[in-house]
């Protein structure tokens, strides 16, 4: 939770920190709901921080704290769906059936533009109180797992930036226009998803070959290499995957996935990987 409140700070906003209940289990939980009765809206916080990034330019974090409290495919329904179209003017959720007099500027024909300069973070533990992350939501972010305890530091102090939207949004672009994934890498991801197909009766689609595509060229722009950035994104986007399946029986196929990785990318090229396989291999 702290770590995108930081991030916030860096760039001279608040992020929203939206505490998840167990209660929650639809989009009024999350959005709020139209009053039948008084014909008044209730509003909720989330949906107030929504609203307000419409009226700005600058980055707006809103973070869902204990998102797996809940069940996320239940009250983030609509927004794992519409941030999936490729036309974000379609970007749109329902909050009334109808247009009524004295709406809200920015809310045409009951339904709000999500917009663009938002970053939704949701945090989670695992254990016997949280509900199971499930692949749709996976599958549509990019995760963080924080295994081991953090060493405390003194972190130097770093002046904050007055970055918009547009501006960071460009700097994206440019990375994947100067830095595009390899044609030899984009062959190598294709090599490993027939792979994983013939031992694990496993792929993955389009989506997650374009998140690869536009998160390495950023990661190498932002100091980074391209090797360190596909194990980042193939350990957390794919072999989590692996754990749906009956691993004792697969025993030998993931000392081949091991070997694969070797012998494609480089020996100890890849250890983010390579540690997950032999966290996968320990709990047989």
């Amino acid at each position: 939770t702290s770590l995108p409140y930081a991030i916030s700070k860096f760039f001279n906003t608040n992020a929203a920190l939206i505490s998840v209940q167990p209660s929650w289990r639809d989009r009024a939980e999350l959005l709020g709901y139209l009053n039948e009765f008084t014909k008044k809206f209730n509003e909720t916080e989330f949906l107030a921080r929504v609203y307000e990034a419409t009226y700005k330019d600058d980055l707006n974090f809103i973070v869902l704290d204990e998102m797996n409290l809940a069940r996320i495919e239940y009250y983030f329904a609509e927004f794992l769906s519409v941030m999936e179209m490729p036309d974000i003017s379609e970007w749109k959720i329902d909050l009334v059936s109808n247009q009524q007099p004295g709406d809200p500027q920015n809310l045409l024909n009951g339904k709000l533009l999500v917009p663009q300069n938002i970053w939704f973070v949701g945090t989670a533990n695992q254990d016997d109180s949280t509900f199971t992350i499930t692949d749709k939501v996976y599958d549509r972010a990019v995760s963080l797992s924080l295994d081991t305890r953090g060493r405390y530091f003194d972190a130097p102090f770093a002046r904050t930036a007055n970055i918009s939207y547009d501006y960071l949004e460009s700097l994206f672009v440019k990375a994947q226009s100067s830095m595009p994934l390899s044609t030899e890498s984009i062959a190598k991801i294709g090599q490993f998803d027939e792979f994983i197909q013939s031992k694990f009766k496993i792929s993955f689609g389009n989506r997650i070959l374009k998140q690869i595509k536009q998160f390495v060229p950023v990661f190498v722009a932002g100091g980074g290499n391209e090797l360190d950035a596909l194990d980042f994104m193939i350990k957390s986007k794919v072999l989590r995957k692996l754990t749906a399946l009956n691993l004792v029986f697969l025993e030998n196929e993931l000392k081949e996935l091991s070997l694969f990785f070797d012998k494609q990318f480089g020996r100890g090229r890849f250890p983010l990987c390579q540690e997950y396989i032999k966290q996968l291999q320990k709990n047989i």
